[in-house]
């Protein structure tokens, strides 16, 4: 059961999604991924984590940052494929990695999208798709025009766009 305050999707362990970048729906499926996590904000496919932020496929970790599978972490930051690390901040090269935002699976063949972004330099992947934010507008348009997946990534998009400004 997903409940609503000003600015995140709540699920029953505490776990947030950012109201700018997901909608309901997604933060349920999102929320439906994370085993036995507490208090994290923005994750996904994580087991038995707490008070991480912007994690994906993570399991023991405590208080980490934008990470992505690492195990038994502490207080980590833009790690990568990382095991029993502990206060670390910037492994694998982070300082050249860009910030990113993964979507929850959408569209016509229920795929995620990726952007990438450091400053003004903005990337996404999506499927077979490469390309900036312009070049995706226009290729949803071709391939979608106005159906109901064209709805669902430009309202994904219009989020995104809104969370990388705000920064």
């Amino acid at each position: 059961m997903i409940t609503e305050n000003k600015n995140y999707w709540i699920d029953e362990n505490s776990n947030s999604w950012n109201k700018l970048i997901y909608t309901k729906e997604q933060a349920e499926k999102l929320s439906k991924t994370l085993i036995n996590c507490k208090n994290c904000i923005n994750c996904f496919r994580c087991s038995d984590c707490s008070d991480c932020s912007y994690c994906y496929d993570c399991s023991d970790c405590s208080g980490c940052s934008r990470c992505s599978r690492c195990s038994y972490c502490s207080r980590c930051s833009d790690c990568s494929d990382c095991s029993d690390c502990s206060g670390c901040s910037g492994c694998s090269d982070y300082k050249s990695n860009p910030e990113r935002i993964t979507s929850a699976s959408m569209g016509s063949i229920e795929c995620q999208a990726t952007i990438y972004w450091v400053g003004d330099n903005v990337q996404i992947i999506c499927g077979c798709f490469n390309g900036n934010i312009e070049q995706f507008k226009a290729k949803i348009t071709e391939t979608h025009g106005d159906n109901e997946y064209a709805k669902q990534y430009f309202s994904w998009l219009k989020r995104v766009e809104t969370y990388i400004n705000s920064k």
